[in-house]
């Protein structure tokens, strides 16, 4: 798990690991979107839980690891890049992240409430048609952000 990851940079193995699933989610999340814009709203709910909880359990992978290993400060050390500004990079991406999972988890959990007890109606597909684009830019931003501070920590 910490040993050289495969992509030839000074990045971990499960950083590397964790980062080619981050680099995959948006076009996972954009399959989960076609099938509600097909109307497979089953498929569009089985693959936004199955999404959602590999996310949460790289989420924990990275975690794990990043305390194992010593933390950002350990990987900091060997970055050309001001401690400082990748501080506050890090803090902002770490609350957009944090957004972004609650506001993903939220919607997950009032969909399946919603659409157990009384349907989709009209006015709820729009407000989680709503919801929906703030979770996937969300999801985007934190993609591109969390693609810096690998840059940052282990190629700079």
């Amino acid at each position: 798990m910490f040993e050289a990851g495969f992509f030839g940079t000074r990045a971990p193995l499960y950083m590397d690991v964790v980062g080619v699933y981050f680099m995959l989610l948006p076009f996972l999340m954009a399959l989960s979107i076609f099938f509600a814009v097909k109307g497979n709203i089953s498929a569009h709910l089985k693959s936004q839980l199955i999404v959602f909880s590999v996310t949460m359990l790289m989420v924990v992978v990275f975690e794990v690891g990043m305390r194992i290993s010593g933390g950002f400060l350990e990987y900091m050390k060997s970055s050309s890049i001001s401690l400082t500004f990748m501080s506050i990079f890090l803090l902002i991406h770490i609350l957009i992240a944090l957004a972004t999972v609650l506001v993903w988890g939220y919607s997950l959990i009032s969909s399946i409430k919603t659409y157990r007890s009384v349907g989709m109606g009209r006015e709820y597909k729009k407000r989680h048609k709503k919801m929906g684009r703030y979770i996937f830019l969300g999801l985007i931003i934190t993609v591109f952000m969390g693609a810096y501070i690998y840059y940052a920590l282990f190629i700079a």
